[in-house]
Parts: C-alpha cells; sequence; structure tokens
C-alpha cells in the first residue's frame, strides 16, 4: 500500500506553471476539477484543514490533516492551513509522504524513487529518502520525527505555484495527486493507498502523534 503525508516545510525547488493533468505517478498542479475528468478520485469532501500546533507554529508547526483507510489507487486530496504562519528560515516548499508496499512487483524504494525523478521536469517534484529531506535551516530531517513503521516512507517535495502566506484564515487550497497505476510493468501487483495527510511542520513539535493518526502499517 502508499501512505502519503503532506507537509510544508522550511532550498528552492523546481516549479511547473501549467495547471493541466500528466501522466505521471505524483503530481501537484492540476485542479480537482481536471484531476476528476481524468479518472482521479477525490478523497474527502472539501479540503482538509492544518492549523497551529504548540508553540513552534511560529517556525511553521502545524497539526496533521488528512484521511487514512483504503484509498483509490488513482486519487487526489486538498489541504489547506488556518492562521499560517511563513518562516522564510524554514519553509523550503511543500512535502508528502508515500509508505508504499511494494507487494510482488519486484519494485523498490530506491527504483521508485528513480521513477519519480525521472519525471521532475514534469511534475516540479523530488523524490527524497527521510534522511535526505529536512527544513530550510536542516533542523528537522524527516528520519529524526517519522514514526518507526516510515523510515522506509519515500519524501516528496515540490515548490507550489503560490506558497502559503503568513495570513489570518484558510490558506489557498493545495492539491497532490497520486496514480500507482502509472507505475508500469507493476500495475495490479498490490500496490495500494493507505492514507493521505497534510501538514507544514519543520519540526518534531508539530508532529506529536503523528504516529497514532496514521494507524499502523498493514501489509
Amino acid at each position: 500500500m502508499v501512505r502519503l503525508l503532506s507537509a510544508a516545510l522550511a532550498g528552492v525547488v523546481s516549479c511547473v506553471a501549467s495547471a493541466q493533468v500528466t501522466n505521471t505517478i505524483v503530481q501537484v498542479n492540476a485542479t480537482g476539477a481536471q484531476l476528476e475528468a481524468s479518472g482521479f478520485t477525490r478523497v474527502g469532501l472539501e479540503p482538509f484543514v492544518s492549523q497551529r500546533a504548540g508553540e513552534c507554529y511560529v517556525n511553521g508547526c502545524f497539526t496533521t490533516a488528512g484521511a487514512s483507510g483504503t484509498l483509490a489507487t488513482k486519487g487526489y486530496f486538498e489541504f489547506q492551513f488556518l492562521d499560517f504562519v511563513n518562516n522564510p528560515n524554514y519553509f523550503n516548499g511543500l512535502y508528502s509522504i508515500l509508505d508504499v508496499n511494494y507487494g510482488a512487483t519486484g519494485l523498490s524504494r530506491d527504483g521508485l524513487i528513480s521513477l519519480i525523478n525521472a519525471e521532475t521536469a514534469v511534475t516540479g517534484v523530488t523524490a527524497l529518502l527521510p534522511s535526505q529531506a529536512s527544513d530550510g535551516q536542516s533542523s528537522s530531517f524527516f528520519n529524526q520525527w517519522l514514526s518507526a513503521d516510515l523510515q522506509d516512507a519515500i519524501v516528496l517535495r515540490w515548490q507550489p505555484i503560490n506558497a502559503p502566506a503568513t495570513a489570518s484564515g484558510l490558506s489557498s487550497v493545495y492539491t497532490f495527486a497520486w496514480d500507482v497505476t502509472a507505475i508500469a510493468p507493476f500495475t495490479g501487483a498490490g500496490l495500494g493507498v493507505d492514507g493521505v495527510y497534510g501538514v507544514p511542520a519543520p519540526g518534531a513539535l508539530g508532529l506529536l502523534g503523528l504516529a497514532g493518526l496514521l494507524g499502523r502499517r498493514r501489509r
């Protein structure tokens, strides 16, 4: 299965300016309407909302927001932030985390990272190991705060066309879409999606309780 966690963290990441559906494993620039017209299934009835978490919200610590369960293998979710604080010392883009069960595909984590990064010029998304991904200060590497069952996950980073700004109220809506059926020749070989979440968190304080929210991985 594939479990997804989206995050906004405090580098510069390439940006794809056109908002259209692409035939790629992941994508972040198409609208919900465009995705649904192309056969993607939406998770949730409305955007999930991430809120300030503790005193470290000044650095961008926010709560997780999303859904768990058996989700579509070709789907998307939308998320936004309430009363967001964009600290330029920490913020360096948005993130998602994929927890993949490779089943009988023969595909490895390194192999999937290579496939996703081969599409970066199209998607603007870069795949990283948890030990490589961090905020702009390199103060919160993902492997330092991810739960034990997500240490073998893949971290995806992108720079949104319109980054969330410091402001009261709800931010713009951000979309993350996945299509594991696009991973040829591994389609129909046990890949699936187990959850999707959003959170802008440059430090572990904003992610307390993450393991409980995500639940245990089902193999």
